[in-house]
């Protein structure tokens, strides 16, 4: 890491991502909406300062793991701590986010590589191994979605009259 390098990555770990102003902070909206524990959000905002220094020096365009994707999502919803605050004073340029595309999966292998490169081997419950989107997998959910219980009910209630039904018929024949 070079000088320059070095005074960047010293002003992103001093950046507070949570905005004191803000009614709610990032890391309790992060933490409820995802059902991530205190420590584990904190560590996912941690890396997630991690992957913009590794977009703001990298020579090529950098992709995301899925729970950095979700931490970066967040904070460009408040917008004053990621426009003005680390885009227009830390890294006194624009970081924009690109959804993926057909270039994700080698972009993902660079920004691994890139990642190994300064900060040694990335945790694995972080940076997915291999790129693996989980956000439409959710293991906590607050409910299950039975996709037409109508359909299950008159199953059910049909299997039960008929179930009745022919315990009836016998015991008219006898």
């Amino acid at each position: 890491m070079n000088e320059a390098e070095a005074e960047l990555y010293a002003k992103l770990r001093e950046f507070k991502l949570d905005d004191p102003i803000a009614p709610y902070p990032m890391s309790a909206k992060l933490a409820w909406e995802y059902h991530w524990s205190e420590i584990y959000t904190l560590r996912a905002m941690y890396e997630y300062k991690k992957y913009i220094f590794l977009a703001a020096i990298a020579e090529g365009m950098v992709s995301p793991s899925s729970v950095i994707d979700c931490v970066w999502h967040y904070h460009l919803l408040y917008t004053c701590s990621y426009w003005e605050e680390l885009c227009g004073k830390i890294l006194k340029k624009s970081l924009h986010h690109y959804p993926g595309d057909s270039g994700t999966s080698q972009r993902y292998d660079y920004t691994i590589e890139l990642y190994q490169s300064y900060f040694g081997s990335p945790p694995a419950d972080i940076w997915d191994f291999p790129p693996f989107h989980s956000n439409h997998l959710d293991r906590h959910q607050r409910y299950w979605q039975i996709p037409n219980p109508i359909y299950w009910v008159k199953k059910y209630l049909s299997l039960s009259l008929f179930h009745h039904s022919s315990e009836r018929k016998e015991e008219i024949k006898r």
